[in-house]
C-alpha cells in the first residue's frame, strides 16, 4: 500500500510538472502575438488619434508594461489557484466569461464519451466473438475509414447531409451561451454524432484487440469447458481484462476530444469553449485564451490521471511490474 501511495504521489508531482510547462507555452504562445490586446480592441480608424503616449498608458494600466518574467509568475500562481483575472476589455472576471463555455464543451465532450463507450464496447464484444467473420471483417474496415476522417470533414458532411439534403437539423446552432443544459443536450445531437465517428473507430479497435487477447487466455478456456455461454464468457471473464488496456486509451480519445471540440465548435458554431477561445484569439483577450487553454491541458492531465490510477488498482500486474523499480 505505501508504494502504491508512492505512485501516486510520483504521478501527483508530474502532473504538477507537466501544468507548469503548459503555464509556460501558453505563456510563450500568447507573448509572441502580433500586437496585443490594447491595439486589438480600438478600431483602427480610431487608432491613428492615440499617441505612443496615451498607448503606453493604457499598457500600463492592463498591468502589460510589466517584465515578462513577473508577468508569468502572476500567471503561474493564478492559473494553479484558479484565479484567472480580468479581461483586459470590460475588466470582467474571466472565469464569469468561460464558465459556461466550458460547461457546454463539457456537457458535450461527456455525452459523446458516454455514446463511444457504450457503442465500441458492443461493436467489441460482437466482432471479438467471431473473429475473422464477415461482421469482424466489415466493422474493422469500415472503423478504419472512419478513423482516417478529419473531424472538419466529418462535420461539414453532416451538416450537408442532416441540415440541408434531409432538413432534420439547423445548419447552424443558435441559443445562447448561458442556455439550461437540456437546450445544450438538444442541439448537441449533430456535433456529438460527428465526434463519435472517429471515437468509436479508435476505440472499438482497442477493445476488440483486448478481447481477442483475453478470450483466448487459459482460464477463459476453462471457463468454456465448464459449460457458461460465449457471451456470459465475454460478459464476465473477458470484457474486465479487455477494458484495462482501453482506459490509457481513452484517456488519449478525451484529450484528443477537447482538441477535436474547437474544430467542431466552429463547424456547428457551438457556444462553447472553442469558439470562446477563437474569439478571444481575435480579440487579443490574452487572460481568457490563457486560462482556456490551461483549463484544456488540466482536464487531459487529469484525466490520463485518472486512467493510471484505475489501471494501477485494476490490473496487479501493472502494480508488481512497476513496484518492483521503485
Amino acid at each position: 500500500m505505501d508504494r502504491i501511495l508512492i505512485m501516486i504521489f510520483g504521478r501527483l508531482l508530474l502532473a504538477c510538472l507537466i501544468l507548469s510547462l503548459v503555464a509556460l507555452a501558453v505563456f510563450i504562445g500568447t507573448e509572441i502575438l502580433p500586437g496585443d490586446a490594447i491595439t486589438a480592441t480600438i478600431p483602427q480608424d480610431e487608432l491613428m488619434f492615440y499617441s505612443e503616449a496615451d498607448l503606453a498608458q493604457l499598457r500600463a494600466a492592463a498591468g502589460l508594461d510589466r517584465p515578462a518574467w513577473i508577468r508569468f509568475a502572476d500567471l503561474w500562481w493564478g492559473l494553479f489557484t484558479f484565479d484567472f483575472g480580468v479581461t483586459l476589455t470590460r475588466q470582467e472576471p474571466v472565469i464569469d466569461r468561460i464558465y459556461h463555455p466550458l460547461m457546454n464543451s463539457l456537457i458535450m465532450a461527456g455525452l459523446t464519451t458516454v455514446v463511444v463507450l457504450v457503442i465500441s464496447i458492443s461493436l467489441g464484444i460482437v466482432a471479438a466473438l467471431r473473429p475473422g467473420g464477415w461482421l469482424d471483417t466489415g466493422l474493422s474496415g469500415a472503423t478504419l475509414f472512419a478513423y482516417s476522417m478529419p473531424d472538419f470533414v466529418v462535420g461539414n458532411v453532416f451538416v450537408i447531409v442532416f441540415a440541408v439534403w434531409l432538413g432534420l437539423v439547423p445548419a447552424v446552432i443558435l441559443f445562447n451561451t448561458n442556455a439550461p443544459s437540456l437546450t445544450v443536450l438538444g442541439a448537441s445531437v449533430l456535433p456529438v454524432m460527428a465526434l463519435c465517428i472517429s471515437g468509436v473507430a479508435y476505440q472499438f479497435r482497442l477493445l476488440r484487440t483486448g478481447m481477442i487477447d483475453a478470450l483466448s487466455s487459459e482460464f477463459v478456456e476453462r471457463a468454456k469447458l465448464s459449460g457458461m455461454s460465449k457471451l456470459r464468457i465475454a460478459l464476465v471473464h473477458a470484457l474486465p481484462i479487455a477494458v484495462i488496456p482501453m482506459l490509457s486509451g481513452t484517456a488519449y480519445f478525451v484529450a484528443g476530444l477537447i482538441s477535436g471540440t474547437v474544430v467542431i465548435e466552429a463547424v456547428f458554431k457551438f457556444p462553447g469553449a472553442g469558439l470562446e477561445l477563437l474569439r478571444s484569439l481575435a480579440q487579443r483577450e490574452i487572460p481568457t485564451v490563457q486560462a482556456i487553454a490551461f483549463m484544456a491541458a488540466f482536464a487531459v492531465v487529469f484525466t490520463n490521471l485518472l486512467a493510471d490510477l484505475a489501471v494501477l488498482l485494476l490490473d496487479p500486474r501493472v502494480r508488481r511490474g512497476r513496484t518492483s523499480d521503485v
